[in-house]
């Protein structure tokens, strides 16, 4: 890591989709460019959806800081008038689009248990017009939902093979402090090392037999037990391993970056299956093969607003009732040609989208 950001010295770093960094990582970013003689160029939109972690930097940056700004002033992505003029004015008035969005036609009122089989219906839909869709939820348990409805409609046409039998890693999302707590750790629980550590290499999976007061015994594929601490939390990620069932035709969302001799993936990839072989791997349509200790992906049908950001699709399917400003303008904005808005209350979504999810700052506060 030392080498890599040596050989970038008096360079310029570009960062994109810069209106997700929270304030601890801008400070790191820009103490790094100090100390590497760096320029930093930001390109995001703060009107987006902000970071995980505290702090909305490039907002705080932008407003109280001498930066240097250049904005766009017209929408590129979409390809018909009515679409680009309802984006742009969900950008800065939220229930002015809705109406725009009304009057498109774009606007689906269904009830509350026909709401998944609707956004298959949509999908199946664009899919056959030779269009590029992707169903943006505004919960994960939605998301399963469409993902289900949409897998069988899929299967009942004949589109997916016979499912076959794997495991996954699902992410816990524990932040560092969680993960310095080691006693935290339950029997059974996987985690995933994105740095090397000692005894366990870079990429390496272990399952987690007991965890006490200051430690952790893990247990790596070979069998070989390992001992962690705090110390480790920035080096490994925290999973729980589960069943699911693909199928060639499958879309898979990959989950995790890897970067290896035999195998690139960058994290919020949408990959297709084309088929799995009698060892039970993943082969892709763009030739890849999936490593058999790579368990992070899920379906790639359905996506929360955070996943969708930074995707360009033929047509969007958004589906739910309760959504803020920043991620409806986020998810209604990723389709070129279509936008369909699955939802069983038409109001309630609209009063949602009034509200935002932006953060003050300290600064802001104490004014």
């Amino acid at each position: 890591m030392q080498d890599r950001q040596k050989q970038r010295r008096g360079g310029v770093l570009i960062v994109d989709e810069a209106g997700m960094i929270s304030s601890r990582q801008m400070s790191n970013l820009l103490q790094l460019a100090e100390k590497q003689s760096c320029r930093i160029i930001f390109s995001g939109d703060t009107k987006q959806i902000q970071s995980v972690e505290a702090g909305d930097a490039l907002r705080i940056l932008e407003k109280e800081s001498r930066m240097k700004t250049v904005s766009l002033t017209k929408e590129r992505r979409q390809t018909s008038a009515a679409y680009r003029e309802a984006v742009h004015l969900l950008r800065n008035n939220p229930s002015e689009g809705f109406s725009k969005l009304e009057k498109m036609g774009a606007i689906h009122e269904v009830t509350e248990e026909n709401r998944a089989r609707t956004s298959a219906d949509f999908f199946s839909h664009y899919k056959a017009k030779k269009l590029n869709p992707l169903v943006v939820c505004a919960t994960h348990e939605e998301i399963g939902r469409v993902t289900e409805a949409i897998r069988q409609k899929l299967k009942a046409t004949g589109e997916l093979a016979a499912d076959h039998q794997t495991t996954i890693d699902v992410p816990m999302n524990w932040t560092t402090a969680q993960k310095a707590d080691v006693s935290r750790l339950r029997p059974g629980q996987i985690l995933g090392f994105h740095r090397a550590a000692k005894g366990i290499a870079r990429n390496e999976a272990v399952e987690v037999i007991k965890a006490e007061k200051g430690r952790a015994v893990v247990r790596n594929e070979q069998g070989e037990t390992r001992v962690i601490t705090g110390k480790q939390a920035k080096s490994f990620d925290v999973y729980e391993r589960k069943p699911i069932e693909i199928a060639s035709g499958d879309k898979l969302l990959l989950t995790a970056n890897r970067r290896t001799k035999d195998f690139q993936a960058t994290n919020g990839e949408i990959v297709t299956v084309s088929k799995i072989d009698s060892h039970n791997r993943i082969h892709l349509q763009d030739g890849r093969i999936l490593p058999k200790d790579f368990r992070q992906f899920a379906y790639g049908y359905a996506v929360t607003a955070h996943r969708s950001q930074g995707k360009t699709v033929d047509a969007v399917i958004i589906s739910g009732d309760n959504m803020r400003k920043e991620l409806f303008y986020v998810a209604a904005s990723r389709g070129r040609e279509n936008l369909a808005v699955i939802t069983s209350d038409k109001e309630r979504l609209r009063e949602t989208i009034g509200l935002s999810t932006a953060r003050q700052s300290a600064s802001e506060l104490a004014r």
